[in-house]
Protein backbone atom coordinates (compact mmCIF):
# COMPACT_ATOMS: atom_id res chain seq x y z
CA UNK A 1 0.00 0.00 0.00
CA UNK A 2 1.15 3.49 -0.74
CA UNK A 3 -0.26 7.00 -0.38
CA UNK A 4 -0.10 9.69 -3.01
CA UNK A 5 -1.68 13.05 -3.74
CA UNK A 6 -4.94 12.72 -5.62
CA UNK A 7 -4.97 13.83 -9.26
CA UNK A 8 -7.83 15.10 -11.40
CA UNK A 9 -8.19 11.64 -12.99
CA UNK A 10 -9.21 10.31 -9.54
CA UNK A 11 -12.36 12.45 -9.53
CA UNK A 12 -14.83 9.58 -10.08
CA UNK A 13 -13.35 7.47 -7.25
CA UNK A 14 -13.16 10.53 -4.99
CA UNK A 15 -16.84 11.32 -5.57
CA UNK A 16 -17.81 7.74 -4.81
CA UNK A 17 -15.69 7.64 -1.64
CA UNK A 18 -16.78 11.02 -0.30
CA UNK A 19 -20.39 9.96 -0.74
CA UNK A 20 -19.57 6.76 1.16
CA UNK A 21 -17.94 8.81 3.93
CA UNK A 22 -20.86 11.24 4.00
CA UNK A 23 -23.39 8.40 4.13
CA UNK A 24 -25.38 9.73 1.18
CA UNK A 25 -25.45 13.42 2.15
CA UNK A 26 -23.07 14.44 -0.68
CA UNK A 27 -25.19 12.61 -3.26
CA UNK A 28 -28.31 14.34 -1.93
CA UNK A 29 -26.61 17.76 -2.23
CA UNK A 30 -25.28 16.96 -5.70
CA UNK A 31 -28.83 16.02 -6.70
CA UNK A 32 -29.94 19.53 -5.70
CA UNK A 33 -27.22 20.97 -7.96
CA UNK A 34 -27.88 18.66 -10.93
CA UNK A 35 -29.36 20.14 -14.07
CA UNK A 36 -31.24 18.49 -16.92
CA UNK A 37 -31.36 14.99 -15.48
CA UNK A 38 -27.64 14.89 -14.77
CA UNK A 39 -26.81 12.04 -12.34
CA UNK A 40 -25.77 13.30 -8.88
CA UNK A 41 -22.53 11.29 -8.98
CA UNK A 42 -21.59 13.10 -12.20
CA UNK A 43 -22.01 16.43 -10.37
CA UNK A 44 -19.81 15.07 -7.58
CA UNK A 45 -17.18 14.00 -10.07
CA UNK A 46 -17.14 17.48 -11.64
CA UNK A 47 -16.79 19.07 -8.21
CA UNK A 48 -13.93 16.73 -7.28
CA UNK A 49 -12.14 17.66 -10.53
CA UNK A 50 -12.18 21.38 -9.68
CA UNK A 51 -9.08 23.29 -8.66
CA UNK A 52 -10.93 25.32 -6.02
CA UNK A 53 -13.31 24.57 -3.15
CA UNK A 54 -13.10 22.27 -0.16
CA UNK A 55 -14.15 19.25 -2.20
CA UNK A 56 -11.34 19.32 -4.73
CA UNK A 57 -8.85 16.62 -5.64
CA UNK A 58 -6.16 19.10 -4.55
CA UNK A 59 -7.11 18.49 -0.89
CA UNK A 60 -7.17 14.69 -1.14
CA UNK A 61 -4.65 11.96 -0.52
CA UNK A 62 -5.41 8.49 -1.77
CA UNK A 63 -4.31 4.99 -0.81
CA UNK A 64 -3.33 2.67 -3.64
CA UNK A 65 -3.19 -1.09 -3.14
CA UNK A 66 -2.15 -3.36 -6.04
CA UNK A 67 -2.78 -0.57 -8.52
CA UNK A 68 -6.28 0.19 -7.25
CA UNK A 69 -7.48 3.26 -5.36
CA UNK A 70 -8.91 1.81 -2.13
CA UNK A 71 -9.21 4.79 0.20
CA UNK A 72 -9.01 8.54 0.48
CA UNK A 73 -8.85 11.38 2.94
CA UNK A 74 -9.96 14.91 2.16
CA UNK A 75 -8.44 17.44 4.56
CA UNK A 76 -7.40 21.09 4.65
CA UNK A 77 -6.91 24.04 6.97
CA UNK A 78 -10.12 25.81 7.94
CA UNK A 79 -10.16 29.61 7.67
CA UNK A 80 -9.22 31.55 10.79
CA UNK A 81 -12.56 33.36 10.60
CA UNK A 82 -15.83 31.89 9.34
CA UNK A 83 -17.92 33.49 6.59
CA UNK A 84 -21.43 34.34 7.89
CA UNK A 85 -22.69 34.65 4.29
CA UNK A 86 -21.94 30.97 3.78
CA UNK A 87 -24.68 30.09 6.30
CA UNK A 88 -27.26 32.20 4.47
CA UNK A 89 -26.60 30.43 1.17
CA UNK A 90 -26.36 26.81 2.32
CA UNK A 91 -29.05 24.12 2.39
CA UNK A 92 -30.51 23.52 5.88
CA UNK A 93 -28.88 20.05 6.10
CA UNK A 94 -25.42 21.65 5.83
CA UNK A 95 -25.94 24.47 8.33
CA UNK A 96 -25.10 22.47 11.50
CA UNK A 97 -21.91 21.20 9.85
CA UNK A 98 -20.78 24.74 8.99
CA UNK A 99 -21.65 25.94 12.50
CA UNK A 100 -19.53 23.18 14.00
CA UNK A 101 -16.63 23.88 11.64
CA UNK A 102 -16.75 27.52 12.83
CA UNK A 103 -15.98 26.28 16.38
CA UNK A 104 -12.47 25.18 15.32
CA UNK A 105 -11.11 28.00 13.14
CA UNK A 106 -7.61 27.45 11.79
CA UNK A 107 -7.67 23.73 12.56
CA UNK A 108 -6.71 21.05 10.06
CA UNK A 109 -10.14 19.74 9.11
CA UNK A 110 -10.74 16.18 7.97
CA UNK A 111 -13.74 16.71 5.70
CA UNK A 112 -14.00 13.03 4.76
CA UNK A 113 -12.19 9.73 5.08
CA UNK A 114 -13.34 6.52 3.41
CA UNK A 115 -12.12 3.09 2.45
CA UNK A 116 -13.74 0.74 -0.03
CA UNK A 117 -15.75 -1.89 1.90
CA UNK A 118 -13.59 -4.75 0.57
CA UNK A 119 -10.42 -2.98 1.80
CA UNK A 120 -11.51 -2.32 5.38
CA UNK A 121 -9.72 -3.59 8.49
CA UNK A 122 -6.34 -3.49 6.77
CA UNK A 123 -4.96 -0.36 8.47
CA UNK A 124 -5.82 2.04 5.64
CA UNK A 125 -7.82 4.35 7.92
CA UNK A 126 -4.95 4.62 10.40
CA UNK A 127 -2.50 5.25 7.55
CA UNK A 128 -4.69 8.04 6.14
CA UNK A 129 -5.25 9.61 9.57
CA UNK A 130 -1.50 9.60 10.24
CA UNK A 131 -1.00 11.33 6.88
CA UNK A 132 -3.56 13.99 7.84
CA UNK A 133 -1.78 14.58 11.13
CA UNK A 134 1.59 14.99 9.38
CA UNK A 135 0.02 17.42 6.90
CA UNK A 136 -1.56 19.39 9.76
CA UNK A 137 1.76 19.75 11.56
CA UNK A 138 3.52 20.72 8.32
CA UNK A 139 0.85 23.42 7.79
CA UNK A 140 1.51 24.80 11.29
CA UNK A 141 -1.84 23.75 12.77
CA UNK A 142 -1.99 22.95 16.46
CA UNK A 143 -5.37 21.19 16.23
CA UNK A 144 -6.98 18.64 13.94
CA UNK A 145 -10.76 18.27 13.70
CA UNK A 146 -13.56 16.29 12.09
CA UNK A 147 -17.33 15.81 12.29
CA UNK A 148 -19.06 12.45 12.70
CA UNK A 149 -22.65 11.34 13.23
CA UNK A 150 -23.33 10.44 16.88
CA UNK A 151 -25.03 7.23 15.68
CA UNK A 152 -21.92 6.12 13.75
CA UNK A 153 -20.49 4.18 16.69
CA UNK A 154 -17.75 2.43 14.71
CA UNK A 155 -16.26 5.70 13.43
CA UNK A 156 -16.62 7.43 16.81
CA UNK A 157 -14.76 4.59 18.54
CA UNK A 158 -12.01 4.71 15.88
CA UNK A 159 -11.51 8.45 16.38
CA UNK A 160 -11.52 8.10 20.18
CA UNK A 161 -8.79 5.45 19.94
CA UNK A 162 -6.74 7.99 17.98
CA UNK A 163 -7.12 10.55 20.79
CA UNK A 164 -9.97 12.70 19.47
CA UNK A 165 -12.40 14.18 21.98
CA UNK A 166 -15.91 15.47 21.50
CA UNK A 167 -15.96 19.27 21.47
CA UNK A 168 -19.51 20.22 20.46
CA UNK A 169 -22.65 18.82 18.87
CA UNK A 170 -25.68 19.98 16.89
CA UNK A 171 -28.74 18.01 15.75
CA UNK A 172 -28.63 16.31 12.36
CA UNK A 173 -31.09 17.90 9.94
CA UNK A 174 -32.64 14.88 8.18
CA UNK A 175 -32.34 14.45 4.40
CA UNK A 176 -34.08 11.93 2.14
CA UNK A 177 -32.37 8.57 2.55
CA UNK A 178 -30.18 9.76 5.41
CA UNK A 179 -29.30 6.88 7.75
CA UNK A 180 -28.85 8.94 10.90
CA UNK A 181 -30.80 11.06 13.30
CA UNK A 182 -29.11 12.14 16.48
CA UNK A 183 -26.38 14.73 16.41
CA UNK A 184 -23.36 15.75 14.42
CA UNK A 185 -20.34 15.57 16.76
CA UNK A 186 -17.36 17.84 16.33
CA UNK A 187 -14.27 15.95 17.48
CA UNK A 188 -10.78 17.41 17.77
CA UNK A 189 -7.30 16.60 18.96
CA UNK A 190 -4.42 18.87 19.90
CA UNK A 191 -1.21 18.34 17.95
CA UNK A 192 2.36 18.62 19.12
CA UNK A 193 4.70 20.55 16.91
CA UNK A 194 1.91 22.65 15.36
Amino acid sequence: MRLRDAVRADARELAYLINLAGEGLPEYLWGLMAEGGEPPLEVGMQRAARQEGGFSYRHARVCIDRGRLVGMILAYRLPDVGDPEELKECPAVVEPLLRLEARVPGSWYINAIATLPAARRKGIGRLLMAQAEASAIAAGCDEISLIVASENNVARAFYRRLGYREVASLPVVPWPGGPHGGDWLLMARCLEGG
